[in-house]
């Protein structure tokens, strides 16, 4: 493990290598292999937010929809999170429990998804509160993360701090995210080609979707590696729709080609870096990445111009 951060400083160093020093590089690398020292392999939590569906519901049902997520996740061996938004959840919570017979994390994700930028401080408290009796009561009291609707965590220190008392007060831990994205762009263009027949677009959707997280997982490792010297263990948001239903199998051969290992919630949660400080007050919703120090805007900056590659995607797809 030494000798993989030394070859990366080296590579670091300087903003690019000379040939003496690549010369260095490889003789390391080489010693490395002949030791059978590999560089640990990048790992990744998959987590799925608005549970018990986001949208409408597809023509097999959330229920189907969701047996075919998760038993692609098992497949994978991906032991993933789902996040509720507990207004939408119906009598019995049949999808919820879909999700707890395939051992699947459950998490809060509060009752009416409110922006907690906006909303009434004590109503968005309360709304929180909501959530967590009904998860406790179908899961039997195992609910232990949270994750703030938009990722938002407060625009103001009052604000903030609120809601990290009341989340102390229910015994959570934070769902940070480190691969943030914008695939909730792709859903309602996916279900509309889908719907109208057009199932080449709907393809050609598919396809972004994929090369659209295989990027920024490729960012987000960057950003660690700029900010923390190192690989961390990544958390991956994706939303409960028709789109990740069906193309799940393809993400995951797609990260599992990036050399990734999946990995639970709690796993990825025990990584240091998620004990860092947090730098950042303010409405923008971030990646646990970019909420530590050094705060750069070229990150959020590098965020806006993914956002808009997928506009003119889409928009190409129209004409």
């Amino acid at each position: 493990m030494q000798r993989t951060i030394m070859v990366y400083d080296l590579v670091r160093g300087g903003g690019g290598l000379n040939a003496h020093a690549w010369l260095v590089v490889l003789i390391m690398l080489a010693a490395a292999c002949g030791r059978g020292e590999r560089p640990p392999a990048p790992r990744i939590a998959i987590t799925v937010d608005d549970l018990p569906w986001n949208g409408p519901a597809p023509p097999e049902g959330r229920e189907v929809a969701t047996q075919r997520l998760l038993a692609t996740l098992e497949a994978h061996g991906a032991p993933a999170a789902g996040f509720v938004t507990c207004g939408r959840v119906p009598t019995d919570a049949p999808v919820l429990r879909l999700w707890l017979e395939r051992g699947m994390t459950l998490g809060n994700h509060s009752q009416a998804h409110w922006d907690l930028n906006s909303a009434p401080l004590d109503l968005w408290l309360e709304d929180v509160r909501a959530c967590d009796a009904l998860l406790q009561e179908v899961t039997g009291g195992t609910v232990r993360f949270f994750r703030y609707p938009m990722l938002h965590q407060g625009p103001t220190d009052e604000r903030q701090q609120a809601a990290l008392a009341l989340l102390r007060e229910l015994d959570y831990r934070i769902a940070h995210v480190t691969v943030d994205n914008s695939e909730f762009m792709l859903s309602r263009p996916y279900e509309e080609a889908l719907r109208s027949g057009d199932e080449a677009n709907a393809e050609r959707i598919g396809r972004l979707l994929v090369e659209h997280i295989v990027s920024v997982v490729h960012h987000a490792r960057d950003v660690a590696r700029r900010k923390v010297g190192r690989d961390v263990d990544q958390v991956l948001l994706l939303h409960a729709t028709e789109l990740v239903a069906d193309h799940m199998d393809a993400l995951l051969d797609a990260l599992a080609a990036e050399g990734f290992l999946f990995i639970s919630l709690e796993e990825a949660l025990a990584d240091p870096v998620f004990q860092l400080p947090d730098a950042y007050t303010g409405p923008k919703g971030l990646s646990w990445l970019y909420r530590i120090e050094p705060l750069d805007p070229q990150d959020v900056a590098w965020d806006d111009a993914q956002a808009e590659a997928l506009r003119e995607a889409l928009q190409a797809l129209r004409n």
